[in-house]
């Protein structure tokens, strides 16, 4: 019986995106092979989901870290009270990192300590992970293979568009105290530990034309990679008119500013409009904010709602671009100052199936003329059509798991 180990990183701010992916391997694992045993190691909201899916969780050590404290401390308006714009700088992997409180040495101390117990006892074949810091280190203490997700922002030489990963602090000094002590190699940047100090094989949740990789056997292209029915919930949205679906998430531009400026723009429209965020406790997703064409939802399940969507508006996450690409949707991307996000929007773009988007044109006047054009732009058609196939042809979530499996 083979037992796999899935480690998305532990993290103060929790993100779904992570856990999905991991969860879609998992349950294509499963299907080909039901007495595979697997264990999920995480925390928060992502155990939580987890746990909901059917697997066995091991609660992991969760970094003391305020986040809420740190944007009122960071954040201030633009000149016209606009957007909310931090202080503090995302602006590569080293900073998100230290965002979510992973370069603490309790962190590191307890983490290894947890991690290397769990491994010692459930004593996996291989382990599967998501930008973790740590499990890359146990895993080659215990001599386990690894593997994980990962793409070309995760780099620890990531450049593009003024975004660097090569940045002054490398935020080392801890995990080299625990390095030493384990008499392995020592590390220069903390971005080393996500795909590059020690990791078999990099599965990528994307297409190479989204990518700046390298070619190299190192790198598996999966395409989409996202779990079938997502959000376990009664979803029944009957749709009227061309269907636009707004997923900012949380970035710069705040759900209370964005909610406002999208419920001015379309209400009333020739569009229906579907807003969500995720979760984001900021969201409000009350009845009374609902119209007849304009809907706040807190939780859709995002697989069934891009499949009815005509043009989507959203912040240029991973899972979200490729998606949209993959059901043939058109996007207006506002990504916002985060290096990630501002990659993916600007590959998009550069394919000609998505618009990056500055914010001084988050505006009523932007979106409504852009929606409308966008909407009858066959160019953007053609390009999303051959892209969607691409995708398509990758495997995805079933291409990993065979891999796994006869590893």
């Amino acid at each position: 019986m083979k037992k796999i180990l899935f480690a998305p990183g532990i993290a103060s701010i929790e993100a779904l995106g992570s856990i999905t992916r991991l969860i879609a391997i998992a349950d294509e694992i499963k299907k080909r092979q039901k007495d595979c045993s697997i264990i999920f190691r995480a925390a928060g909201r992502e155990a939580d989901y987890a746990a909901s899916c059917g697997y066995e969780v091991v609660q992991g050590y969760k970094p003391k870290f305020d986040m809420q404290k740190l944007l009122k401390q960071g954040s201030n308006n633009d000149i016209k009270g606009n957007l909310s714009q931090p202080n503090f700088s995302i602006s590569s992997v080293c900073d998100v990192i230290r965002l979510k409180g992973l370069i603490s040495k309790e962190y590191v101390q307890n983490t290894f300590k947890e991690e290397m117990e769990l491994v010692q006892s459930f004593k996996p074949d291989l382990i599967f992970g998501e930008f973790e810091t740590v499990m890359p280190i146990v895993a080659k203490k215990m001599d386990i293979p690894y593997f994980c997700t990962g793409g070309t922002p995760g780099k620890k030489d990531f450049s593009y568009f003024g975004f660097s990963n090569k940045t002054e602090y490398g935020y080392a000094e801890d995990y080299n105290e625990l390095l030493r002590t384990l008499n392995l190699k020592t590390i220069e940047n903390i971005c080393e530990l996500n795909q590059d100090y020690n990791c078999s094989k990099v599965f990528v949740p994307s297409i190479p034309e989204l990518e700046d990789l390298k070619d190299s056997s190192k790198y598996i292209f999966l395409g989409s990679v996202t779990p079938k029915n997502f959000i376990k919930s009664d979803f029944n949205f009957e749709k009227k008119r061309p269907l636009i679906y707004v997923y900012l998430s949380a970035g710069e531009i705040t759900p209370e500013v964005y909610q406002k400026v999208i419920l001015d723009t379309f209400l009333g429209s020739e569009f229906d409009v579907m807003v969500t965020a995720g979760g984001n406790p900021r969201f409000k997703s009350s009845v009374s904010s609902n119209t007849s064409n304009v809907h706040f939802m807190n939780m859709v399940p995002s697989d069934k709602v891009i499949k009815m969507t005509d043009i989507a508006i959203h912040h240029g996450g991973q899972n979200t671009t490729v998606q949209c690409i993959e059901n043939e949707v058109p996007s207006i991307i506002f990504p916002g100052k985060h290096f990630e996000r501002y990659f993916n929007a600007e590959k998009a773009s550069e394919i000609g199936c998505a618009l990056n988007s500055g914010m001084n044109n988050f505006n009523k006047e932007f979106l409504l003329k852009t929606c409308r054009e966008i909407i009858k732009d066959n160019a953007s058609k053609q390009n999303l059509k051959i892209y969607s196939d691409k995708i398509k042809s990758c495997g995805g979530a079933a291409k990993a798991a065979d891999f796994i499996l006869n590893y």
